[in-house]
């Protein structure tokens, strides 16, 4: 009976130092910011020890890094209840993304709370906690509008996604005008092409200028006045009349804390200085990336870019018909949830009342479209090689080498656009739905996303392969 008992507590004892181990290592995972591997771990700890404060917020912290928001609410809640202080800013950011505002606030009265009893700073939640009012508020006037497309893009192509007809003026990077990679910015240039609305870096960030047409050459660059002298401002859009301005800022003042918002102002011709800008509110803007505002009034269509809900280097591009004065929701609790919907943009479908007003959009979207490729010079693609060789057809490749890799580097280039778009397809799907359809499409986000980052690494080093190619030819 002796060696039973004393077998039972060896048993006990040994699965208790494998379990510590176990959680030993998912915790160092955890830290090392390795989330997708530690968190099969602690949904097993959490499993067996529901109550477990801790295990509620590592696997709670897991779900959120890995993108599963709404599965780690009620986890969070629980360690924020026991009062796991590292529980609370997860929690908060769940409410946020879902754009639960009111929730988000009542989230940081505790948390602010906790902080003051701890004896820590709360300066940080306080400031948070403002933010979170603000949305609620922004939430609650929601502009109406009709969103009639969106289409998701690579960050690099964002621009080429704006069809604006030429009387609304163009559209460029500062790096593809001024010919030099190190230039972040965006240009805008005016209909008649003598105006220049440009970003530039102004003392380690990116302000806007403008620049006038001198006979054969551009004036000097001189930074507009009024706007925000915190963060970075870029992204411009002056309206045919030159006084309305659509730009982005990322000042701590956005609604993501340090993501681009889209904002409005308009220029005081007597003093040549903007009035205070003014924040979009929503649809347009997010807790994430909001920017690149353009409308074009002579087609009465409008523009603007996010990266809400996709992941790393993709945006998406909305399409949307202006409307000639703000109109806003009539926001009660019977509306409440239709609204926060809409704010979120998660169906465009939802922001159509009128389908004729959708078709008409369309078809004028397509009538730009087709004007503009008739413009277009007739390139296959553009590759470049160096500083002095840039490639729009298979012919110009001189080594067949080069020729058979570039091949292979567009095809692998389709197949990672194919990618993307069933990732972006999954994540819509795991958004909207209940959390065992979030469970059961989790595991092949995560495989899919592993899939993506190694080969976006295989086309870079393809890519390499291809120009050594042919340089090695052509020297």
């Amino acid at each position: 009976m002796n060696k039973k008992y004393l077998l039972l507590t060896i048993l006990s004892i040994t699965a208790c130092c494998i379990q510590a181990q176990s959680l030993s290592s998912a915790r160092a995972l955890f830290n090392e910011g390795k989330y997708s591997e530690a968190l099969p771990a602690f949904r097993k700890f959490v499993k067996q020890s529901p109550s477990n404060a801790n295990y509620n917020y590592w696997y709670g912290a897991c779900c959120v890094e890995t993108g599963a928001d709404s599965l780690a609410v009620p986890y969070l809640k629980k360690a924020a209840q026991r009062k796991v202080l590292e529980a609370y800013p997860y929690l908060i950011r769940c409410q946020a993304n879902q754009y639960l505002f009111d929730e988000a606030i009542e989230t940081y009265d505790n948390y602010i709370s906790l902080l003051d009893s701890k004896k820590k700073p709360t300066d940080e939640a306080m400031s948070g906690q403002q933010k979170m009012q603000t949305a609620s508020l922004m939430l609650k006037g929601t502009e109406d509008i009709c969103v009639v497309d969106s289409f998701v893009i690579s960050k690099d192509k964002l621009l080429e996604a704006y069809q604006i007809g030429p009387d609304a003026g163009t559209l460029e990077t500062c790096a593809n005008f001024f010919n030099d990679e190190s230039q972040k910015g965006t240009i805008y240039q005016n209909e008649l092409g003598q105006k220049l609305y440009l970003s530039l870096n102004d003392n380690g960030r990116l302000n806007i200028c403008t620049s006038d047409k001198l006979l054969d050459k551009w004036s000097n660059p001189s930074p507009v006045a009024g706007l925000q002298e915190e963060g970075d401002n870029n992204y411009p859009f002056m309206m045919a009349d030159g006084i309305t301005l659509y730009y982005a800022n990322n000042s701590s003042e956005s609604l993501g804390g340090s993501g681009y918002d889209i904002y409005v102002t308009r220029l005081n011709t007597s003093t040549n200085r903007f009035l205070k800008p003014e924040n979009m509110g929503m649809p347009y803007n997010s807790p994430a990336n909001d920017y690149m505002m353009a409308i074009d009034e002579f087609n009465n269509l409008g523009w603007f870019a996010s990266d809400r809900y996709q992941p790393e280097g993709k945006v998406c591009v909305y399409v949307f018909v202006p409307n000639e004065s703000r109109q806003t929701f009539d926001y009660n609790d019977s509306t409440a949830i239709n609204i926060r919907q809409i704010a979120m943009l998660h169906s465009i479908r939802k922001t159509w009342k009128d389908e004729s007003i959708v078709q008409d959009a369309i078809a004028r979207m397509q009538k730009i479209a087709s004007q503009s490729r008739k413009q277009t010079p007739d390139h296959a693609f553009t590759f470049v090689i160096d500083d002095r060789n840039v490639y729009h057809k298979l012919e110009d490749f001189r080594s067949k080498e080069a020729r058979n890799l570039f091949m292979q580097w567009v095809q692998k280039s389709n197949d990672l656009e194919s990618l993307r778009t069933r990732i972006a397809t999954l994540r819509r799907a795991y958004i909207a739905g209940d959390e065992g359809r979030k469970q059961n499409l989790a595991p092949e986000l995560l495989d899919l996303e592993k899939r993506e980052e190694q080969m976006c690494s295989e086309l870079e080093k393809l890519e390499l392969s291809v120009r050594a190619s042919e340089k090695k030819q052509l020297h």
